[in-house]
């Protein structure tokens, strides 16, 4: 709507408005005589200024503007528009969004095994095909860090993330050391993520295979 529409309807709405208030004064009282007695009023006013416009035509200009100023400002204002809301800035990389979901999903615990991970990661849109060697690339291509054997709660020598290194600050990729992609326990013929993980053992930590 064009500011000159709603200038019009603005117009309008108060014109409206002042010729119902000039009737509820009228009638305000509810006495037939003290309605008369307005009545005669408003006609006296009006008889009035039609006589002054018929001498004086350049009055109707004064009444006209007398009556738009007074429609205006009697009219409802129109609401005050509510700014947009900003949205709220999403992450600035892919390993931003990683990072922020690995922290949600972690909570408060200090971090999450991989056998944990990789059905949460399967649950993400577009990863419920990838297998367990494709979810763990994705982890490594996003620079996301995996340690070796730690332990989380009563669940010993697996490996995982841990939350302390999501918040640490990458170091460069020259001073990185070459990684071969191995979990605890891994042979160079098998590794955790190709096969199930066994069940915790309760007697201690497992021993790693040579």
């Amino acid at each position: 709507m064009s500011a000159l529409q709603r200038a019009s309807r603005r117009l309008v709405h108060g014109h409206r408005r002042l010729i119902r208030n000039t009737t509820q004064w009228a009638t305000a009282l509810g006495n037939p005589k003290s309605t008369a007695a307005r009545s005669a009023v408003l006609f006296g006013a009006a008889y009035v200024m039609f006589k002054a416009i018929d001498r004086t035509p350049g009055v109707l200009w004064l009444v006209v503007a007398v009556w738009v100023i007074a429609a205006w400002r009697s009219a409802p204002k129109p609401p005050t528009a509510t700014p947009a809301e900003t949205p709220a800035a999403g992450p600035a990389s892919p390993r931003d969004a990683i990072v922020q979901w690995l922290t949600d999903t972690i909570g408060e615990r200090p971090g999450i095994h991989l056998y944990e991970l990789y059905p949460a990661m399967r649950l993400l849109p577009g990863m419920s095909h990838h297998d367990d060697t494709a979810l763990r690339g994705a982890l490594t291509e996003l620079d996301i860090p995996i340690t070796r054997a730690f332990t989380i709660g009563d669940v010993k020598g697996r490996s995982g993330i841990r939350l302390a290194d999501l918040t640490t600050p990458l170091p460069s990729r020259e001073d990185q050391p070459l990684s071969k992609g191995e979990d605890a326990g891994e042979t160079p013929c098998s590794t955790p993520e190709d096969q199930p993980e066994s069940a915790p053992s309760s007697e201690g930590d497992p021993v790693p295979a040579v």
